[in-house]
């Protein structure tokens, strides 16, 4: 065989491959531009590969914010496995579970530390959440699609006896077809093996509140307009919510989260994204924070950091 036709043969293997491999990448950013974290996405077929790092803001003397920055961890989910990896790419350490994860059973529960599903005592509600809608009519151009102007108010309002606090979001964001027509690439990521939500059913996901041995709230769901079930590829959210001092008065606290999609690329993928890379340990538990020494005291902010990540996550 003359290097012509090796050539062509090597061409040809290569074309197979990227006809065999198809999938996206992913690149989305949290927070305010020039202190935002990151995370990427790989998605093909039956496997999804996710890289970020956790990050906290260090409030400085003067005011400004430093963010501080955890290991760099990936999370590969193998359909064809029945497994899910977690990696410190750091430490070089990965942790592994089957997957679809089976809901715990009440041993497991207490040896985690963790209580029991609680039972409500009424039917009648004490907690209302109320989502409002509302398409602003605007349109745009992003990521080759039309995107739709959305803004979407939740407000939670504690009724009697209810152990929750007063709370409002507000969702500003653009949001485009979760599957263009001409794609067979659902930009939610689901997998074959993931758990399918019922069919024709409605549901809706908060943050329950748990005061001591009390039950939690009976809620009440209420919803003006019709939901955005599109994928959001800009977004800005406001959350203001009070808390409750010792002497009783009330705290108002508010923060903000910002995510945008900075990158949406189909092409083929490497296998190896999805395998565990030569001379990773195997261990029951990984680091996904920084170490406390990096702080230069506690960090103040965590709560709205962990309450962005929550928000992003039911979104």
């Amino acid at each position: 065989m003359n290097l012509w036709s090796a050539g062509f043969v090597l061409l040809g293997i290569t074309l197979v491959q990227a006809a065999e491999n198809p999938g996206i990448k992913m690149t989305i950013e949290h927070g305010q531009p020039g202190n935002a974290t990151r995370r990427t996405i790989y998605f093909q077929a039956d496997r999804k590969r996710f890289a970020y790092q956790n990050s906290f803001g260090q409030r400085q003397a003067d005011g400004s914010e430093r963010p501080i920055y955890g290991p760099r961890i990936v999370s590969i989910t193998r359909c064809d496995l029945g497994q899910s990896f977690e990696l410190n790419l750091d430490t070089r350490e990965y942790t592994s579970t089957p997957y679809p994860r089976k809901p715990l059973t009440r041993e497991e529960m207490a040896k985690l530390g963790m209580r029991s599903p609680l039972t409500y005592v009424s039917d009648k509600p004490t907690l209302r959440i109320e989502t409002t809608t509302t398409d602003t009519g605007e349109r745009r151009e992003i990521f080759g699609q039309t995107a739709r102007h959305v803004i979407t108010t939740r407000k939670q309002t504690p009724l009697e006896d209810s152990v929750s606090q007063a709370q409002e979001s507000v969702t500003d964001a653009w949001y485009i077809d979760s599957k263009a027509p001409d794609s067979d690439i659902d930009l939610y990521q689901r997998l074959s093996c993931d758990r399918k939500w019922p069919e024709g059913k409605k549901s809706h996901a908060y943050i329950r509140a748990i005061a001591g041995n009390r039950p939690p709230d009976g809620t009440e769901f209420v919803d003006i307009g019709e939901a955005e079930t599109g994928f959001a590829v800009q977004s800005v959210t406001t959350f203001k919510s009070a808390r409750r001092l010792p002497d009783g008065t009330e705290k108002q606290l508010d923060s903000k989260n910002e995510m945008r999609v900075t990158e949406i690329e189909r092409a083929s993928l490497d296998p190896a994204l999805f395998e565990i890379p030569e001379g990773f340990k195997l261990v029951e538990r990984i680091e996904h924070n920084p170490p406390q020494s990096a702080f230069l005291s506690p960090p103040k902010n965590l709560w709205q950091r962990v309450w962005g990540s929550l928000a992003d996550l039911f979104r």
